[in-house]
This record gives structure tokens, C-alpha cells and sequence, in this order.
């Protein structure tokens, strides 16, 4: 069973013995994070809805290549700055399953929305459909929660990281749902710290869930070792 302390621990360790690496990569997310929808949408031009998805594309794939870095890093590799541009080859499978990982919340949402807007239901059923259904969501995102880091690790298809992050979260739920509220609120420190925190807590807490997750799956993704990369 992995310790949560001791993840927090390990994250600040590596943030210092890879100081300049992990902040300059850690800067670049940043920066291209907060240009999402950073232009207005008041200017009509074809010029606005194209820069904004670049941004996105561009994003994801800085994301991607951020968190094999931290992934090399763990492994006792030394991985170079230019790698985190490098990764753009699973865009499309990071892309599949954030839609698997992300649609079902959505949906439970807007569900909850409608009922609560339109009062369809007595307000003792409203409150119960709305409990289990946050309920759910909070259980879908913990046991999925590993999937995308999966994807990036091991490059397989989106169903067989799903897959294999129900399998490794399966014995440490209550666990695994505690740590994301921690680094939510350790990030949240970092956001109300002028973004400037940010540099240090997104790093530690990506080492963190970096951390776990490979003391959760031990032999890497245990569920999925034998299968192809070319797998959908």
C-alpha cells in the first residue's frame, strides 16, 4: 500500500534533484495553459478559432511529452528538455481516452443540472438521483484516474488503459480518492499564491501520482504488457 506522505516527500525530493529541468518544463505547461481561450472571441476572423486550436493541440502534446519526462525521471532515465515536444505520436489515443475518462462526467453533470433546474422529480428523489449520481462520477474518476498516464507510459489504446486503471485502482479506492483531494488542494495553494506556487506544486504532485502509480502496478501495466502499441 503506498503512503501518501511519502509520494508528497518523493515529488519534492525529485523536484530538487532535477531543479532546473522540471521548472522550465513546468513553465512551458503553464504558459501554454493560460492561452487557452486567452483571445477574445469578440473578432469574428477565421484567424481567432485557429490560434486557440493550436493552442489545444499544442497543449496536449506539451502535456503528454511533460508527463513522460516526470515518467523517465521516476524510471532513472535523464530525459532532455526537447523531449517534451516529442510525444505527439499517441495525440490521437491521449485524446481517446480523455473523451472515455471525461464523457460519463459530463453527462452525470448535465443530468444533475436538469433535474435540479426543472424539479422533474419530489425534491426527496431530486436529492437522491443527485447523490448517486455524484456518487458515481466520484467512483468513476478515481478508478479511471490513471488512465492517461497509462497511455503515455505504455502507448496502448484507450480501452486497455481504461482497462488497466480499474484494475490497479480496484483495493485502494478510499486511498487513491484522498491523495487527488490532497494535491487538488495543495495545487489550489499554489494557484492562490500568485501562479508562482504553481511551479512548485504541479510538479511535485505530477512526481506524486507518478509515484503511485507505479507502486500500484508494480511491473509497470501489469494488465497490458503484452499489447501491441498499435492497439485502439
Amino acid at each position: 500500500m503506498f503512503s501518501i506522505k511519502e509520494s508528497i516527500k518523493y515529488g519534492w525530493l525529485k523536484l530538487k534533484e532535477h531543479t532546473e529541468l522540471v521548472l522550465y518544463a513546468t513553465l512551458l505547461v503553464l504558459a501554454i495553459s493560460s492561452l487557452n481561450g486567452g483571445i477574445g472571441s469578440g473578432n469574428r476572423s477565421f484567424v481567432i478559432p485557429l490560434f486557440n486550436l493550436v493552442v489545444i493541440v499544442s497543449s496536449i502534446i506539451i502535456k503528454i511529452g511533460y508527463n513522460k519526462i516526470f515518467l523517465k525521471i521516476h524510471d532513472g532515465e535523464k530525459p532532455k528538455f526537447v523531449e517534451i515536444f516529442k510525444e505527439y505520436r499517441i495525440f490521437w489515443r491521449y485524446v481517446g481516452v480523455s473523451i472515455l475518462r471525461f464523457s460519463p462526467l459530463a453527462i452525470f453533470t448535465v443530468i444533475i443540472f436538469l433535474i435540479f433546474y426543472y424539479a422533474v422529480l419530489p425534491p426527496l428523489a431530486i436529492l437522491c438521483t443527485i447523490t448517486l449520481l455524484t456518487i458515481l462520477s466520484i467512483i468513476w474518476a478515481v478508478r479511471f484516474s490513471f488512465s492517461l498516464i497509462i497511455i503515455i507510459d505504455t502507448k496502448t489504446g484507450p480501452i486497455a488503459a481504461m482497462r488497466e486503471s480499474y484494475a490497479i485502482t480496484k483495493d485502494s479506492f478510499w486511498k487513491i480518492l484522498l491523495f487527488w483531494i490532497v494535491t487538488a488542494l495543495f495545487n489550489l495553494l499554489g494557484l492562490l499564491l500568485f501562479w508562482v506556487g504553481l511551479l512548485v506544486t504541479v510538479p511535485i504532485t505530477t512526481f506524486a501520482s507518478i509515484y503511485i502509480y507505479r507502486e500500484l502496478s508494480k511491473a509497470k501495466a501489469g494488465l497490458i504488457q503484452n499489447v501491441s502499441p498499435q492497439q485502439a
